[in-house]
């Protein structure tokens, strides 16, 4: 149930709850996507803030994900900035244009197409199949 995925020079550990199998080691691979939506918000969010020099520090982001089912899947994301101070009305209609304008969001806003490709060794070749290729 634990994989090991390798981004750059980075070891990503997935794994399944104790429940469902697993050691519970890493999060599963479902909850990445949350956790790629949040930090790619928070990159951003904490970008615009700094250039504007408002207050960052101590800004988070939680994501919230919804199961659907048929196919089972995540049905819903809800991503929460919350800041560490209030912010000008123009300045909160600025943050929520960043934050939607991450790619992780346009990633996910504009479904991605996704091929599968299955590879397997070529087979060992016996004697019929050297005969045939001289």
């Amino acid at each position: 149930m634990r994989f090991v995925a390798h981004v750059r020079s980075h070891r990503v550990i997935v794994d399944q709850p104790r429940h469902a199998g697993g050691d519970d080691s890493g999060p599963m691979p479902l909850e990445l996507i949350g956790a790629s939506l949040g930090t790619c918000i928070a990159l951003y969010a904490q970008r615009f803030l700094e250039s504007r020099g408002l207050p960052h520090e101590g800004m988070r982001v939680e994501v919230e994900q919804f199961g659907a089912g048929n196919p089972h899947r995540i049905g819903e994301l809800v991503a929460r900035i919350i800041l560490p101070a209030a912010l000008p009305p123009r300045d909160l209609t600025l943050l929520e244009q960043v934050a939607r304008s991450c790619p992780a969001h346009a990633t996910l806003t504009h479904s991605p197409r996704v091929g599968v490709t299955i590879m397997t060794p070529e087979p060992a070749m016996g004697g019929n199949e050297r005969a045939r290729m001289r």
